[in-house]
């Protein structure tokens, strides 16, 4: 009897990378403030300038982040190279102990990444949670019982990211920062893509 074949069908094309050693701004010369003041766990620091990609100082940082998501867009969702992507916003998030990121989406993005430039196994799990309202493997008000999780009945999946990892992902998807377990800070760059250009064959949309 042949083996079944599972088709991963409309799956979320999640990517992550290791782009290697290379030279870091001085990330603490940047101002950085309290994301939310008094928010217990969610209260970490984040960059006050929320396009830092953009500083001279991050150029080589930039053509990194470029490279990888031209190869997630390109090369995996075979994004025509007429449409131009370019990073919107980027910044830098800084977690101690006890800190996390709640779950949450990237607006006004069409791809988000994560740049990991120090973490260790105990900093924090990158989480990704599966839309409450989907229907697929099963519709949520059937919560059926199973005897272990995969990729295929999962709500939630974790990634535990590695320094210089990178994690590309549609910006409508859920996800969230597991708590920082270890007295080392978790370092990392966050940035959203969108796109430019002429969208469409039938119905032309210019994006500028």
């Amino acid at each position: 009897m042949n083996k079944p074949t599972i088709y991963p069908l409309f799956a979320t094309p999640v990517y992550v990378g290791n782009v290697g050693e290379f030279e870091r701004p001085d990330l603490k010369s940047l101002e950085y403030s309290s994301t939310i003041p008094n928010g217990g766990a969610y209260n970490f620091l984040s960059s006050v300038d929320k396009k830092v990609l953009d500083r001279p100082e991050f150029r080589h940082v930039h053509e990194i982040v470029m490279r990888e998501v031209n190869s997630y867009a390109r090369e995996l969702l075979r994004v025509n190279r007429a449409i131009e992507l370019y990073v919107t916003d980027s910044w830098v998030n800084v977690h101690r102990r006890g800190q996390s990121a709640g779950p949450h989406v990237h607006h006004n993005s069409l791809i988000s990444g994560v740049l990991y430039l120090q973490v260790t196994e105990s900093t924090g799990d990158l989480v990704f949670h599966r839309d409450v309202l989907s229907l697929i493997p099963f519709p949520p008000a059937l919560d059926l019982d199973v005897d272990s999780f995969n990729l295929y009945n999962c709500k939630s999946w974790s990634y535990k990211p590695k320094t210089n990892d990178i994690c590309l992902f549609p910006s409508v998807v859920m996800h969230s920062a597991d708590p920082n377990d270890s007295d080392e800070e978790r370092w990392c760059l966050a940035f959203n893509v969108f796109v430019r250009g002429d969208i469409g064959s039938l119905h032309k949309l210019r994006i500028r």
